[in-house]
């Protein structure tokens, strides 16, 4: 469906599912309740029919979450991208594709900026 055609960074996930309020609940329990990146997605998938049953494992561009080579376990750590670094895709047919930045503290290190993006025709 999408081409990588351009990775500066190289390192992403496909391993976890988009944070939800009860991701948040569980991990998070001492913070005010946030619906994450599963709730940002369903309001704007919305509008195009999808719903949230229909929303997959997401494809988290630049999040750093190493495996533990000896006891299995997944980490969520910061990205490894910095200022300017960028990925670019090819579309190889028509998408209804959500975008959505991350807000788990372990992730952005308790940053929550904005994200850009720019879609070419």
């Amino acid at each position: 469906m999408l081409e990588i055609v351009e990775d500066m960074v190289g390192r992403h996930d496909f391993l976890l599912t988009p944070c939800s309020v009860d991701t948040f609940d569980h991990f998070y329990p001492d913070l005010p309740r946030h619906r994450g990146c599963f709730g940002n997605l369903a309001e704007a998938l919305a509008p195009y029919g999808v719903t949230p049953a229909q929303i997959p494992t997401a494809f988290n561009c630049f999040m750093n979450v190493p495996i533990d080579g000896e006891t299995g376990e997944l980490k969520v750590l910061p990205p490894i991208s910095k200022a300017g670094d960028h990925i670019a895709l090819r579309a190889e047919m028509d998408l209804i594709i959500g975008l959505t930045a991350c807000s788990a503290p372990d992730s952005n290190g308790g940053t929550f900026k904005p994200i850009h993006y720019r879609i070419e025709a």
